[in-house]
């Protein structure tokens, strides 16, 4: 048993990475002799300072314990997963980016269907008369002949009518043209659906003068507009087209 002692504190001092589990034999041959046993023990101590003194690297391999490894495998585990995360972030990113991006590409191209889906309504058209016409016994419509533009074909030269082909909103606007004179009076107004809108009134005494209004104006699909003069007033023009009749559609609704 002594000498089993000294065997462990020469295992324990020495640091040996793999440490005898067991001592083979018997234990018959452990107390053989006096003069065997302190032989070994001598030998074993002198071993011992050797081990101390020795800078040599030892023979076997180290005794590391498994949860070392353990640890350094999370680690790089860890390190792994963090630039996963780095990386899937930079890429929701990225997402984000191209989705707002294709957001505001998809609401250019809903504006740029409704612009391609609206009707293109537009006119403006003149007198094609150089002189007055007028005074009138009557609330007289006006029929501007000489068209200039009439995209859509919704105004009539025929008629002096528009009719509105879609429910929306339009913009109407227009001019006229009076001789200076002191017993001529000039004056009109616009009239949707036989209703007066709004109007223009011009008495010159001494020069010729020209006035205009507009509207901004709802209509229903088939809703008319017209410009009339009114009862015992006068309206002229010349080559310079004073005189004239627009609108155009705004938006439809």
């Amino acid at each position: 048993m002594e000498s089993l002692s000294v065997m462990m504190a020469v295992c324990l001092l020495a640091g040996l990475s793999v440490c005898p589990t067991r001592i083979e034999g018997n234990q018959t041959s452990i107390t053989e002799s006096t003069h065997e046993d302190k032989l070994v023990e001598n030998d074993a101590i002198q071993n011992v300072y050797q081990g101390l003194e020795t800078t040599d690297s030892p023979t076997h391999p180290s005794c590391e314990p498994p949860i070392y490894t353990v640890l350094k495998e999370l680690g790089a585990l860890q390190e792994r997963l963090a630039a996963t995360v780095k990386a899937l972030e930079e890429t929701n990113k990225k997402l984000e980016d191209s989705e707002r991006k294709l957001s505001a590409l998809n609401s250019t191209v809903a504006e740029l269907s409704k612009v391609e889906g609206s009707p293109r309504v537009a006119f403006s058209a003149a007198f094609p008369v150089d002189g007055t016409i007028g005074p009138a016994n009557v609330l007289y419509p006006l029929v501007y002949r000489h068209v200039q533009s009439n995209i859509g074909g919704h105004y009539s030269p025929e008629t002096g009518y528009f009719t509105a082909p879609v429910r929306g909103v339009y913009y109407f606007t227009f001019t006229s043209f009076c001789w200076g004179a002191s017993t001529k009076t000039c004056g009109g107004s616009l009239y949707r659906n036989g209703n007066h809108i709004v109007s223009w009134y011009d008495h010159p005494a001494d020069h010729p003068s020209s006035q205009s209004n507009s509207a901004i104006l709802q209509l229903q699909v088939g809703d008319n507009v017209n410009v009339r003069l009114w009862h015992n007033r006068r309206i002229s023009d010349n080559e310079n087209n004073y005189s004239s009749f627009s609108g155009f559609l705004l938006f439809p609704m």
